[in-house]
């Protein structure tokens, strides 16, 4: 996680240069193309569709993961094969998923309406560990928080804070890149999350 850094446009560029030279296909995972805070991630497609497909989801920009909805942008060559193949090894989805799903899409508001109680949980937690002197990194979009583990041991922190009641991710569990990191996810309320900062007070003697 040290290394973390976000894909800038030339990063984009040079990718879809080397594609459109060899002929494969660059598939860019734009499901947190919308929860953002100091400034909007590029676009693979801001390059062309040329080989390339942006993928996008309801799963985070409106909080409908269950819903399983999303779409696929891009060169219209793939699109057309996914047109061709899709209905041959796919399932059609239910009628209610599509209502809810064109009501999602149709709404632009709500997604910035989100992205501001992320961006409040965000503050929160990011002024509460400056506080403390914990490091963070990796939090310029998604709500998560990358956070250095105090004294290195995910595991071993991670335990602490479920003695408290509160619930985070070791790092190490989801790589090893990702060992001595903790990762929170900024999903419960605006209340719950200060609740949250309150029992980190108690399972470590601060003082608020």
């Amino acid at each position: 996680m040290g290394a973390h850094r976000a894909l800038k446009p030339e990063d984009y560029r040079r990718v879809l240069e080397r594609a459109r030279t060899h002929g494969f296909w660059v598939a860019s995972d734009e499901a947190y193309a919308e929860v953002w805070f100091d400034a909007p991630p590029p676009s693979i497609l801001e390059n062309g569709l040329e080989n390339a497909v942006a993928l996008h989801t309801l799963s985070k920009r409106s909080a409908m993961t269950g819903y399983r909805s999303g779409f696929i942008a891009g060169d219209p060559r793939l699109i057309e094969g996914l047109r061709r193949f899709r209905p041959n090894v796919g399932v059609a989805t239910p009628d209610f998923v599509q209502r809810a799903a064109i009501a999602a899409w149709d709404d632009d508001p709500h997604a910035d309406r989100q992205r501001e109680r992320y961006a409040a949980k965000r503050r929160l937690f990011l002024d509460d560990f400056a506080r403390r002197g914990w490091a963070v990194e990796g939090s310029q979009a998604t709500f998560y928080i990358w956070m250095k583990a105090p004294g290195g041991d995910d595991v071993a922190f991670v335990r602490r804070l479920m003695r408290v009641g509160l619930v985070a991710t070791p790092g190490s569990f989801l790589g090893a890149a990702g060992g001595g990191f903790v990762r929170w996810a900024l999903v419960p309320t605006v209340d719950e999350c200060r609740e949250a900062l309150t029992r980190l007070d108690a399972m470590t003697g601060a003082q608020s």
